[in-house]
Formats: structure tokens, sequence, C-alpha cells
């Protein structure tokens, strides 16, 4: 099954899960990348990827499908594979992302160097906005407390 070029994005999440895949997808959808929601077996994956021809793949760096999803993609090169690039902007913003967010990214070669850095961008820059915006609401929770405790 060939998807046309006009189609959107999709992306699967593997091993995503919890409060990374909740802002994951809310920023997949705000930039129009449509976000496959599957559960993904380690013993189906091959077949699953075959079967939804996702462009972007988001894995937990800790996860255990990981390697399989690495076998998989190495075996069968017109599945999305592990973003590598000797561009230094880009392997600084893919540490980044592995790093701080702590999620490897496998892409098709559908999908454009720019649009590719850009989505990375995005994608940090969105995680960490929210990281500190929970931190600053978590913050006047407790100093709503303390100065509750203190007019009492």
């Amino acid at each position: 099954m060939k998807r046309s070029a006009k189609a959107p994005l999709r992306a699967l999440m593997v091993g995503v899960d919890g409060p990374r895949s909740e802002k994951l997808f809310q920023l997949l959808a705000n930039v129009g990348i449509e976000l496959i929601p599957r559960s993904v077996s380690e013993d189906s994956l091959y077949k699953l990827l075959q079967e939804l021809q996702p462009e972007l793949i988001f894995v937990d760096v800790n996860s255990t499908a990981r390697d399989t999803l690495e076998h998989v993609v190495s075996s069968h090169p017109a599945l999305p594979q592990p973003v590598v690039s000797a561009d230094g902007d880009l392997r600084i913003s893919l540490r980044r992302l592995a790093g701080d967010i702590g999620i490897s990214l496998y892409v098709s070669e559908r999908v454009s160097p720019c649009l590719l850095q850009a989505l990375i961008d995005i994608t940090i820059s969105h995680c960490h906005s929210i990281g500190v915006l929970e931190q600053e609401l978590a913050l006047l929770a407790d100093n709503s407390e303390i100065m509750v405790a203190a007019l009492h």
C-alpha cells in the first residue's frame, strides 16, 4: 500500500508512555502529524510497520522494544531508519532529544532534513516548556500552602 505524497506524516510511538506520550501526542497533533494509536508488541513489530507505514517512529531509549526495532529496521531499508547525520546541529539536537527527553527517533527517507530538524527542535522545546510550567505550578502550590499556614 503506497501512500500519497500529500498525505500527512504518520508517527508511531514504541515504549513511550505516561506524560511523555501525552506531550508528544499533543505536539504531533498541533503540527499536523497523525499519531497511529497502537500498542506495539515486539513480536508483531515488523508486520505492524509494514501495515501502517509510519514515516516517524518515536521509541523510548530504555524500551526493550528498541532492540527489536533496531533489528527490524536494519534488515529492511524501506522502513524508517535511525537518524544519523553529519550535520552538527542535527546531531546535537538528536543527543538532546535522546538525553533530555529519553526518546530516539527513526525516520523514513520521505521526511526532509529541514522538516526533521524543525520537528526535533519543536519537540525538545515543547517538552521543556511543559516541564518548566509544571515546576512553576508546583512551586506556586507550595508557596500558597505556606502563605495560608502563615495567615492562620
